[in-house]
């Protein structure tokens, strides 16, 4: 089944590739499924039937009742989405604010889930000045939005200065697919990311944190919060940036083919 699925109150466009236990690759902010297409490709090669989907309020997808409840909310779709399916309980990869919906699954969708990797979650909702922290963050943001309404792509380009860490401008053509997708960024991450966990919720299924070397300074705070939660360390892949799931696939499939060998 690809194309649009009804769930939740909502449509939800999804794509499949491959054959095999279920994965469900769930993309992060600035994102849609489309731009996932390369890193589920590479997964599917390795035996897995891959789903693909466009999170509610963006791309292709329905935007009833959005935004809604943030983190809660996606996963509540996603849990909804693999019945449909299906596809439970599935590996759900979820990357960058896509890892806290994969985390959220986990706590409130244990039985549709076998494993979860989050892969450089910004969560910092598990930080004890996480309202400090988001606030700091999106100071400029919403100033930008008070002086030019609805400028998401320009609010998009401050707030990957701070995601990435590097200047993004808003003709920048490495962004070019992001901005299509600059309002849900805007709208709906600052409140997904806020999500709290406790230790209850992310020890009710296996659950792998992973980061690259150099993760920025949310993510880098959040990930020893979250695996002891989880009662794990993070697993550090050497070298891998922050996206390195839209630039090279082959990183995040062996990441992938770790924890399935070894329970990382």
């Amino acid at each position: 089944m690809n194309g649009l699925v009804a769930v939740a109150g909502t449509t939800l466009h999804v794509e499949q590739r491959g054959e095999g236990p279920p994965l469900l690759l769930v993309h992060g902010g600035g994102e849609d499924g489309s731009m996932l297409a390369g890193q589920a490709a590479a997964l599917a090669a390795t035996g897995y039937r891959v789903i693909t989907y466009d999170r509610r309020g963006t791309g292709r997808s329905g935007r009833a009742n959005w935004p809604g409840e943030g983190a809660d909310q996606h996963a509540d779709d996603a849990a909804a989405l693999l019945a449909t399916l299906d596809a439970a309980p599935a590996t759900v990869l979820g990357v960058s604010s896509g890892g806290v919906v994969a985390l959220a699954m986990a706590a409130r969708h244990p039985e549709a889930v076998a494993r979860v990797i989050a892969w450089e979650p910004p969560a910092s909702g598990v930080l004890p000045d996480a309202a400090t922290i988001n606030a700091a963050i999106m100071a400029p943001i919403e100033a930008h939005l008070r002086e030019h309404p609805r400028d998401y792509v320009g609010a998009q380009a401050l707030l990957f200065n701070v995601v990435l860490g590097v200047p993004v401008s808003t003709d920048d053509p490495g962004f070019a697919a992001a901005r299509a997708n600059a309002e849900p960024m805007i709208r709906d991450d600052p409140t997904i990311v806020l999500r709290p966990f406790t230790a209850a919720e992310l020890t009710a299924v296996p659950v792998t944190i992973a980061v690259g070397t150099e993760p920025n300074e949310l993510v880098g705070a959040a990930a020893p919060v979250l695996g002891k939660l989880a009662g794990v360390e993070p697993v550090i892949v050497e070298g891998a940036r922050h996206e390195v799931y839209l630039t090279d696939p082959a990183v995040l499939t062996a990441l992938t083919a770790l924890v399935g060998r070894t329970g990382a």
